[in-house]
């Protein structure tokens, strides 16, 4: 697991100022909020949370947001973008998710946005966000799911081409297992397909040259009517690549008793 997340953090040390207010890094934000339903006495954590983008955009209906992330350039991201929105109720602190730093039950609402498929360890991430939250609390994670099992090699291959530290995009079926199996029940799910531009999506990553080759290559092969890669790529009327992510919602409550 150090290795991984050694990886993570030289690949998000090098997206780090990518990550600004606007573009893909606040998509899906206010669909997001909604989904969990922040209350103004709640107090917040933000596993994984890069830059801070959705404990940022909680933090104005809450009364305070922890933003924990392995990336140190990330964290300094958020809280200049933070500063800049002056907001004074989050704070940016390093750490893991599968160990979070808290005791049990500390928080009324924890959220983890697009980050179980970077996780070494998804469902330890999981247990300690439940372990975490209040007996009357809730848990919101999103993140991209794979729309067909038998889609899901080729799709992390591609992922893992084009960012190293990518571990594995999951099914929406484990998602919701790993949040039952860590003791807690799941009150809703919610969908959307979100699309990107390949050039943007490579960039972002600084993915070499033979890499950006052979994902481009594989793009226009399913183009060309060859076997599928589960991200459904299209062309725009000027020949540039899309494809989509269909990101997944899930909001849980933990089980009576669970520590």
């Amino acid at each position: 697991m150090t290795s991984h997340n050694d990886r993570i953090r030289e690949q998000f040390r090098l997206q780090a100022p990518t990550f600004e207010n606007a573009g893909f890094s606040n998509r899906g934000l206010a669909w997001i909020v909604e989904q969990v339903a922040p209350r103004r006495e709640d107090m917040v954590l933000d596993v994984a949370a890069g830059a801070g983008h959705l404990g940022r955009a909680l933090a104005p209906l809450v009364s305070h947001v922890s933003a924990i992330d392995l990336t140190p350039e990330m964290l300094v991201q958020g809280r200049r973008l933070a500063d800049e929105s002056g907001l004074r109720n989050i704070a940016f602190c390093v750490g893991d998710a599968v160990r979070l730093p808290w005791l049990d039950r500390q928080f009324d609402l924890v959220v983890c946005r697009l980050a179980l498929h970077q996780v070494a360890d998804p469902a330890a991430a999981v247990r300690e966000m439940v372990r975490v939250t209040r007996p009357d609390g809730r848990i919101g994670i999103t993140d991209m799911f794979v729309p067909a099992a038998e889609l899901a090699d080729e799709t992390n291959r591609l992922e893992r081409l084009r960012d190293p530290s990518h571990n594995r995009t999951l099914a929406r079926e484990e998602i919701l297992a790993m949040v039952e199996t860590a003791g807690a029940e799941v009150v809703s799910e919610a969908f959307e397909d979100f699309g990107l531009g390949l050039d943007d999506w490579l960039d972002r990553t600084q993915t070499p040259d033979d890499a950006r080759a052979q994902i481009l290559s594989r793009f226009a092969e399913e183009l060309d009517g060859g076997p599928a890669t589960g991200l459904a790529p299209s062309r725009t009327p000027d020949g540039k690549i899309r494809f989509i992510h269909p990101w997944i919602t899930v909001t849980a409550t933990p089980h009576p008793g669970v520590r």
